[in-house]
């Protein structure tokens, strides 16, 4: 570790890591203390003459060394302390910031005696006090040892004049719903600055006072009342919180649209959307409702149907209803609705000049009414959460088309695939069983020569629609290709397999007006695999099992169906 230079040195590197003289040249005392409140570094005005240090001269003196003790306050930047040094008594407010150092303090002391000397003569001359405070636009007033005001000047409080005040308590003008200071600053026991209490003003409006006030006692010590000056500071409260409001709406905001930035699939954009606003407006729950339309579909009244949720409010009707006013009313600015117990800001979301969704956010009776800010904020947000509406109806479409067989509008074998390995993950995990089904057209590359191949088109979607309307709609059913389809049957055993093989040959038997020629009539050879939990088969096996099957139905004759011996050769 580098040497501290002394006092007069540059720089104490080490354990600083800042200019030295910047302290010793500030216009008011200052020191550095080292992690065991020892003086590292001094000023010539934190001096003892002042009553800053103590008589060694290596530590502060004891009325200092006391307050930098206390345990810091949230609320409060510095401490005042009163001392005595060689040139009379002083008051400094006491500042102390950590330093990169564990433990080392940078402290300064600002010289507030004059200011609290003036505080104090204005405040100790009756006469004079009312004299400034008569000109000035606070409202000043004192009160008696029993607590009720003795003398109000003559603009009077919140509306009630000092005739109506003089012998009433201040209690009385007090807003009992808002919160009040612990120690009253009417009857304080000791000098208090800038205390905030609110009172009804007596046209029913609401006012924030600052009040500053001292203790008043009689030549025997005795508590005989206070006075103080009250500063009406209600605008700037509402301002202030104007400007809360507005920061937590621009980091809610920013939040938001940072989400849908960095979020790849639409779908969760709007799941951290949901979850965000409820958080961020103070929320018991938010729901986003999308359309079930494309974006290429125009209508003039959508369906709306729930998307993402986070929470619940009130019931299916109730929420209903709630849409079905807002389709009916004004589109352009969020609402105000009530469902129940409920309190429900909600807003259309717009793209492109159409509706395509809403958002809803509900607050519960215990919870604040919503803002002009809560509109203005949902009103900003409705377009982001619009666009990512969008964004994920037209991500749907590009996945759909990626999933789907254009010819027959079933799955291909990408979507069947994709889909078959993640309910194979199921079934590993809820331990059911399931059942596949390969299917191929016998002789239909007849069809095709002899034909074409719009003929043959044909067939495959009148074969697809065999398939599509004698399953369920938890099954699978996919082209894999060519003249080959697929289909998955959820929780099936054995005899629900060969129940739906069989249905699907009844079917087939339509295909025969499709065939080419006589002699090679269209069939269908369909090969099954049933799914076992107690195994450890793996998906690869599982569809080449059914696969193996359908071909010993092709090498057997063609137009049937055969079941595949279980995983590990078993029957």
């Amino acid at each position: 570790m580098a040497k501290d230079k002394a006092p007069d040195g540059d720089l104490i590197e080490a354990d600083l890591r800042f200019d030295a003289k910047a302290v010793l040249s500030f216009a008011e005392p200052a020191c550095v203390l080292d992690q065991n409140g020892r003086v590292v570094l001094a000023n010539p005005l934190f001096s003892k003459d002042r009553g800053l240090l103590a008589e060694d001269g290596h530590v502060p003196s004891a009325p200092v060394a006391a307050v930098l003790l206390l345990p810091p306050e949230p609320e409060r930047s510095s401490r005042r302390v009163q001392v005595g040094g060689l040139d009379g008594s002083h008051i400094f407010d006491l500042f102390a910031f950590p330093l990169v150092t564990p433990g080392w303090r940078l402290v300064l002391a600002m010289d507030r005696s004059v200011d609290v000397s003036l505080q104090n003569a204005l405040v100790s001359s009756r006469a004079r006090f009312k004299t400034l405070v008569e000109v000035s636009s606070d409202y000043a007033w004192e009160t008696a040892a029993d607590g009720t005001f003795s003398m109000v000047t003559p603009k009077g409080i919140a509306g009630v004049g000092p005739r109506d005040l003089i012998g009433s308590r201040p209690g009385e003008l007090l807003e009992p719903s808002a919160p009040q200071a612990a120690i009253s600053p009417f009857s304080t026991p000791v000098p208090v600055e800038d205390v905030e209490i609110w009172m009804r003003h007596v046209d029913g409006k609401l006012l924030c006072f600052e009040v500053s006030a001292v203790p008043l006692y009689d030549e025997h010590g005795n508590w005989c009342g206070a006075r103080g000056i009250c500063r009406d500071v209600t605008e700037t409260r509402k301002h202030q919180r104007f400007l809360a409001e507005q920061r937590n709406r621009e980091r809610i905001f920013v939040r938001i649209t940072n989400v849908f930035r960095h979020e790849a699939d639409p779908s969760d954009m709007l799941q951290v959307a949901a979850s965000t606003s409820t958080h961020g407006f103070g929320a018991a729950g938010c729901q986003i409702f999308t359309t079930t339309l494309r974006p290429d579909v125009l209508v003039s009244r959508p369906q709306l149907v729930p998307t993402v949720s986070f929470g619940s409010v009130g019931t299916a009707e109730q929420v209903d209803s709630l849409l079905q006013r807002l389709l009916d009313g004004p589109k352009e600015q969020p609402r105000v609705l009530e469902a129940g117990v409920f309190s429900v800001l909600l807003a259309a979301t717009v793209y492109g000049g159409r509706l395509v969704g809403a958002i809803l956010l509900w607050r519960g009776s215990g919870h604040a009414a919503w803002t002009d800010g809560d509109r203005q904020l949902l009103a900003s947000l409705s377009g982001q959460i619009g666009a990512a509406i969008e964004q994920r109806a037209s991500y749907r479409l590009l996945l759909d088309a990626s999933r789907t067989d254009p010819l027959t509008g079933l799955l291909n074998r990408r979507g069947f695939y994709d889909e078959m390995k993640r309910r194979f993950k199921r079934l590993q995990r809820d331990a059911k069983t399931a059942a596949l089904l390969y299917l191929d057209l016998d002789n239909f590359k007849l069809v095709n020569d002899l034909h074409g191949h719009a003929k043959g088109d044909e067939t495959l979607c009148f074969l697809a629609d065999i398939l599509r309307n004698n399953t369920r709609s938890t099954d699978l059913v996919a082209r894999l290709g060519g003249d080959e389809f697929a289909v998955w049957l959820d929780s099936a055993d054995e005899t629900v397999a060969v129940n739906r093989a069989q249905v699907f040959l009844a079917a087939a038997g339509a295909l025969i007006s499709y065939s080419a020629a006589p002699d090679r009539p269209l069939k269908l050879s369909i090969g099954l695999a049933i799914y076992d939990p107690k195994t450890a088969e793996g998906i690869n096996e599982f569809v080449s099992r059914a696969d193996m099957a359908m071909y010993s139905v092709k090498r057997a004759g063609k137009g049937s169906y055969a079941m595949a011996a279980a995983a590990g050769g078993r029957r």
